[in-house]
């Protein structure tokens, strides 16, 4: 990799870790809460994996790649989905809340698109193995249409 690419890809990190540590610290101090409790957001969780998930996002992944975003890290993912134009900031803004861009990667509660969604009781692990067991057998059997896998 070239270093302008590099330097690209640490930039746009760089971006993705400030817009995730903004949502969580919005969600906790600065939006308005009834109650006064504050709702958590996994900072470090979410800076742990900001440098791979941004290489993915940004420089690897191709069409039919599919990732299972570790459930504490979904301030980066939508971070990385709004970067990508794919993820609202108002839902941004409302991390954690109703309407909001979700505390888990959730492909039914989330308006950008979330691969599998995963959760604190373990089924990431469990999906992502049937996917790809799935993919292998239908690539195997001839019973795709063509198109690329995922």
């Amino acid at each position: 990799m070239d270093a302008d690419r590099l330097a690209a890809l640490e930039a746009l990190e760089r971006k993705v870790l400030w817009l995730s540590s903004w949502m969580i610290h919005n969600a906790n101090h600065l939006r308005e809460s009834r109650d006064g409790l504050k709702v958590g957001g996994h900072q470090a969780s979410s800076a742990s994996v900001a440098t791979i998930l941004t290489a993915l996002y940004f420089d690897t992944l191709k069409l039919g790649d599919r990732v299972a975003v570790k459930p504490h890290a979904s301030p980066v993912y939508h971070a990385i989905q709004y970067l990508l134009g794919r993820q609202s900031r108002e839902k941004l803004e409302r991390f954690r809340a109703f309407g909001g861009a979700q505390s888990y990667p959730s492909r039914t509660k989330d308006s950008d698109d979330v691969d599998f969604s995963t959760g604190s009781v373990g089924l990431g692990v469990g999906i992502t193995t049937f996917a790809s067991i799935m993919q292998d057998y239908v690539r195997l059997k001839g019973l795709g249409d063509g198109s690329p896998p995922g």
